[in-house]
Parts: C-alpha cells; structure tokens; sequence
C-alpha cells in the first residue's frame, strides 16, 4: 500500500472513530440477537456470516458494484435459500424470517446498491436494482457451496417489490420455467410507481413519500457494518476502514440525487422516471405500443413477463398505502397463471401492520410462507390454496372468506347506483354532524326525480340551490382522518390494529381516524337513508359529476403569494416540485366512502382522488371525457402525461376512480360520500383559494357506481372462514 493511502485510511479512522465504535455496537447488538433467536429455535450447526461480499459485474455502461448480504446456513447440507432484497439494513430485515432456518431452508438478506453497507448510488427499484437481484437470484446463490440452487423470495413493501421486479430478468428453461426462482412471498406491494405510491391522481404524496425518503437516506448514513471487515473475529484492517469511508461517502453524496426526484417538476408527469420502477412492467399485457424508453434505459426494457410458471402467493390489506396495487398485480400480473401457482390474502390492515399479517399467526411466525415454499420449492405436494386462492377480510362482518378468485365471479355481482340530491340529508337522532353541517349535507338517493333537483311553488319548478364547495388553503382537511393514518403506514393505528388481532378487542370506535365527522366539517356529504337490509360493496367504485371552479379570493391569494416568494427565498429557485403544485390554478377532489353508524359515527372504507387538471379529458374537447377512457384500467395514464387545466366558471365533467373494498354496511347504517378540495398531510395541498359548484340537474346527474355481493353458491365460489389460522395451516383441497 502507498504511503500516502496509508496515512490517509489512518486520518479517516481517527475522524471516524465514534461512527466506528456506533458500527460495532450495531454489529454486537446484530450478532447477539441473531444468535439469541436462533439458540430458541434449538438448530445446531448453523453459522453466520454477517458480511457476505457478492460482486455484480460490470454491463453495458454500469460499472462493476459491490452488494454485500447476511447470510444464516445450515453447516454441512445443501438447502434452498430463501432471499431478502431490503434498503432497510439486511442485518434488521433477517431477523423477521429466522423462523424459516427450522424449515430446512438458508436464509440471505442483501442491501440493495446504495444502502447498508452496499456501495453504488441508491436508484431506488431503476432497473439496475431488478438486474442486480436477478443476478443474485441466478448467478451468486446457486455457486455457494451452501446452496442446492434452489431460491425463494420473502418481504414486505419495498422487500416484496423488489421480487416481483427481479422475476423479469430470471433465467428460464425451455419449457418456461425459472431455473433458479421457484416461489415468491412478496406482502404490500405496489404495480404502479406513479398512481400507486407518488401522486394518487396526480396529487402529490407528501406524507409517505417524504417520510419514506428521508428514512432511507437516514438509514443510508449509518455507518456500514464492512467497516468491521469480512470475516470474524472483526478486526478491520486499513483497507476495510477506507472501504467503508468511501461507501459512507457514496450514500451521503447520493441525498442531492434523492431530494432531487421530488424537486423535479418533470417528475408530476408520469414519464419513464416511473415507468421504469414499476412492477407492472412485467405483466403480460403491455400498453398499447409497448414501453417506450429512451437509450438511457437497458434495451429490452419492458419487454419480458414474469413467467406464469412462477409461483407467487401476495398479501395486501384494505387500508393499506398499496391497496389498488396489490390487487391489479394478482389481476393483472397473474392473469396467466394456474390457480395453483398465485395466492391472494387482503386483511384489515395499514401498511405497517400488513407488512406483519397481523392476526394471522401462520403468517407473522412463517409458517404459512413454509408451507407455501416446501409446496413449490420442495415439491412436497400440498395444495391448500388450489381450491380458493384468495381469502379477504370482509369489514362490516369481520370475517374472512376464502372466494375462487379476484374480481369475484359475475355470478357473484350486480351493479347498483346512488345519484346525488340537492335535497338536504335526514337528520339522525343524537348526531351533532347534522346540525354543525347542516348547509353542506346532503341526500344519497336510490334514483332520482323531480324533487331531488326542484322544490315546487304551485305549477313553478324552482331550482334548488347546488353545492358548493369551498376550498381555503388556511383550513385544510385530512388530518382527523383515515387519510393521515393511512398515508404514515399505519402507524398511529398500530396499537388499535395490535388490540384487535392479539387480544380480540376493538378499541376503534374512540380513535380520532375512525370517525370522519370532524374531518368533514365544511365538506359536501351526501348520506343515504337508514338502509333496510345489509348491502355488501366489494370492489372499485366510480363517482362521476360536473363541476365549475372560481379562483376569486384576491386577499387570500396575496398572502399566499408571500408564501411563495418565501419558498423561492429559501429554496433559492424558482421552479420545483412544491411551487409548481400549490401554485396551481386546480382543485384537488377528495372522494371518501364511509360507512354512518346508527350513532352518526362515519367510518372510512375507502377513498378516491384526482387532480382536475387530471381528469380523463378528450383531447378533441376538453369538456367531454376521453371516449378512450374505461375506469380501473391500468394502463391508461394520458391525462398523468399530458394534464390539461381547467378554465374558471366553466363545467367540466369527471370522474374519480375510488379504490378497492370489501364492505358490509349493516341494515341500519347508512352509506356517504363526502367531497373535499384537500386532502393534507396526504397530498401537497393547492394553495390557491377556489370556489367549486357541483352542477346538478336532469343533464347532469352525479352518480356513484358499485357492485354489490350476493350470497348464492356458498360453498362453490366462496366460504366463510371461522378460524383463518387453522384454516391456512391445516385444511386441505
């Protein structure tokens, strides 16, 4: 080594001594839970080898990178290895899975490039993690002496995704099969980068993807566990030390690039920035004319399908942050696979509690992935999801039921209509919402006539006044909502969720995000009738309605000109992200259906969103929607590509796709639809003030579009699930 290397590794050891003593207390607190967890799952001769260096070759204009994995075997045998692709520090991520070491299977978790101690930028799902993962996948694990060459993939979120980007890179035989990848267990994951994760809509997520970000660059500067070395007992050398100084380097130089793709107005478009990261590149079907990139993207891209012969058993939950995703996947992405070969579970979960599969046991300790692995990567034959692979939660009824497929059968369906009134909604005995928005609320109807749009003086229709909706940006809605707790993973539900799956106790009813009514305070609401029998809602749904929008507050507008010039001082720019979007002439419509208790309590079920200058507009006319357009279709996206804004005072028609659910609203309970302008911390909100009418008349008839639940051909298409542990360890089909 050259003098001056030395004496340079030597200055950056004293420098660093104190991140240096964080990083072996990490690494002892790592070992020693590792090995506390192992020792209670009573395996000998497993070995741990904390710091597993896998090279990623140099290709096309990438330059060679350095990954580094924790890798847990079994000495002595040749097993399966069960793989973790994680930004979240693999050394942490392990430890979910030690239960699958008593299965007989080696377990590997990776930092993705650019996290842990890995080296490279952080690039964030850009097909240079999907082709490193493959890599891993086909090349590194099969040549360790530890490895029978069988793999299985495991994770949650960012974890799950990942292995659903990687299955289009694998390596398959001639008959299609993957040689190395036999199963997958990817739980909450998304399809859609764009309309999934960053800007529901075309509105901007500023409570998940900020929060999510700053974690991972802040995970992304702890010390990397290869500043201890390779090899135990850990006594680095000058070598190791400097390699760790220089992958601390990579990952605090790579924040600027981070904060720049939520500063880049090019980025509230959807373009290939998220095409490119998007798990619904692999389905088989392709958008019209394919994906198209540029040459700064792998050539090929898009152009290879997860093969249908790869098992891959998805977990998802209703209120999770990737709800629409999880479930266009299974749709979608497995269109082509035999019902032995996909799974589906949608629980009653957040983000962070799906993550978990909280309340399901056979889930949180492993056991169901096992048996899933030892059924597709053993070949042990055991078909217990073959009869009905899917198995959802249903809310209202809180209870689970097994059902043949997603979407449910038509057999199963009907589609039904509520249309909204101008006449004002009946009041319920002891809730105060009546009275307090008592000017905003207003009736969902069955069907419509003269009445819901005209009062009558003698022979004269007199038009009844419509709604409006008024936005100010000083009072924002979202925060005592569903929403805020939603778009945070969950979090502040945790303790809730927790009460209800580990102690049989729902707590929900005195939590602040379980009742919509503060919330909705100056919001338009359209309430049904006390309903007379139960009616279960189960899938998408659509409200389609007219509206006009007036940006008329001057004085509010001065001071959010202030607020602005502000932002343009401290950013220093005058063009990003933040100032493009709440500068915008727009109005944010927030669509929520909620379930009204016979007390008033309203709970949220499910949600929708659009930008207005989102809608699915026709280019030929603006005023008409896109003849082009069919609701839920995943790949339509003209408008998130070409957005067109709104003129004032003038009526444009649209239509807000609201996400996925499964709901029985109980006789007596009634059903709401609520419309706000904001919808804050979940979306940046848009600071110009606005005054919206809902046009409603005989040629303008806002409606809400559903499908209903029947209960014909129990047994055949669907059955309830009394005990979901027993059943998903122990039934047979």
């Amino acid at each position: 080594m050259k003098k001056r290397t030395i004496c340079t590794a030597i200055l950056m050891f004293w420098l660093l001594i104190p991140s240096i003593v964080m990083a072996g207390q990490l690494v002892s607190d790592v070992e020693d839970i590792l090995q506390e967890r192992i020792n209670a799952l009573n395996i000998s001769n497993l070995k741990i080898d904390l710091n597993t260096r896998i090279t990623i070759p140099a290709r096309e204009e990438m330059p060679s990178v350095d990954l580094f994995a924790t890798v847990i075997r079994h000495e002595g045998k040749q097993l399966p290895t069960i793989t973790i692709i994680t930004p979240y520090r693999r050394e942490q991520m392990i430890v979910l899975y030690l239960s699958l070491l008593s299965h007989d299977y080696n377990l590997l978790a990776v930092d993705v490039r650019g996290t842990g101690s890995s080296n490279g930028d952080w690039v964030s799902f850009d097909p240079q993690e999907h082709m490193d993962a493959a890599y891993i996948i086909d090349e590194f694990i099969p040549s360790q002496f530890w490895s029978d060459g069988r793999v299985g993939t495991i994770g949650p979120s960012y974890m799950g995704i990942s292995q659903l980007l990687a299955a289009g890179h694998l390596k398959t035989d001639a008959s299609g099969y993957p040689i190395h990848l036999k199963a997958l267990f990817p739980l909450v994951t998304m399809s859609d980068v764009f309309g999934d994760v960053a800007l529901q809509g075309g509105n901007f997520n500023l409570e998940f993807i900020v929060a999510w970000l700053g974690g991972i660059d802040l995970l992304g500067i702890l010390p990397p566990l290869i500043g201890l070395g390779e090899e135990k007992p850990f006594y680095p050398s000058l070598e190791d030390i400097q390699e760790a100084v220089e992958i601390w380097q990579e990952h605090l130089a790579n924040i600027p690039v981070t904060i720049g793709w939520i500063m880049d107005e090019d980025n509230l478009r959807k373009n290939s920035f998220y095409d490119a990261r998007s798990a619904m590149l692999y389905w088989p079907d392709k958008p019209e004319g394919g994906w198209v990139f540029d040459d700064t993207y792998p050539e090929g891209l898009g152009t290879t399908v997860i093969s249908e012969k790869l098992p891959t058993f998805l977990t998802g939950g209703w209120f999770d942050l990737f709800t629409r995703g999880t479930l266009n996947y299974y749709r979608y992405g497995l269109k082509n696979h035999d019902t032995s070969d996909k799974a589906l579970i949608i629980g009653p979960w957040y983000h962070i509690d799906g993550s978990l599969g909280l309340g399901i046991n056979a889930l949180m300790l492993g056991d169901l992935p096992a048996r899933w692995f030892n059924w597709k990567i053993k070949g042990l034959f055991d078909p217990f999801m073959n009869d009905f692979p899917v198995v959802l939660y249903v809310m209202g009824e809180n209870r689970w039921r097994a059902e043949k497929s997603w979407p449910l059968p038509e057999s199963r369906l009907e589609n039904r209509h509520y249309y909204l009134s101008k006449k004002k909604a009946s009041l319920i005995m002891g809730d105060w919402f009546g009275i307090a928005n008592a000017i905003n609320n207003y009736k969902l109807v069955k069907s419509i006539d003269n009445s819901d749009y005209y009062t009558k003086f003698l022979w004269f229709n007199i038009p009844r006044i419509n709604p409006v909706l008024v936005h100010r940006p000083e009072i924002l809605h979202g925060m005592i909502s569903r929403s805020s707790t939603r778009w945070i993973a969950g979090v502040p539900a945790f303790v809730t969720q927790a009460s209800k799956a580990l102690l049989n106790k729902d707590i929900d009813k005195y939590m602040p995000w379980e009742d919509e009514r503060l919330d909705e305070l100056g919001v338009l609401t359209f309430t049904s009738e006390t309903l007379s029998e139960d009616i279960e809602i189960v899938g998408p749904l659509t409200l389609r309605f007219w509206a006009k929008s007036k940006f008329n507050r001057p004085l509010a507008q001065a001071s959010i000109d202030i607020i602005i010039a502000m932002i343009e001082g401290i950013t220093n720019t005058d063009s990003n992200t933040f100032l493009e979007l709440i500068n915008t002439k727009s109005v944010q419509w927030i669509v929520e259906l909620n379930d009204v208790f016979p007390n008033g309590r309203a709970r949220n079920i499910t949600s929708g969103w659009q930008s207005a200058h989102c809608r699915p507009y026709d280019e030929s006319n603006p005023l008409e929607i896109d003849p082009e357009y069919t609701p839920f279709d995943p790949f339509y996206d003209r408008p998130f590509r070409s957005p067109d804004l709104i003129s004032e005072d003038q009526v444009y028609p649209y239509i807000i796709e609201l996400w996925p659910t499964d709901n029985i609203f109980k006789k007596g309970h009634r059903i709401r639809i609520s419309i706000s302008a904001s919808d804050f911390p979940h979306f940046l909100p848009f600071l110009r003030p606005s005054i919206n009418t809902i046009v409603l008349d005989e040629d303008h008839r806002a409606r809400l579009d559903f499908q209903i639940c029947n209960n014909e051909d129990e047994n055949i298409t669907w059955k309830w699930i009394d005990n979901i542990n027993g059943y998903l360890l122990n039934h047979s089909n």
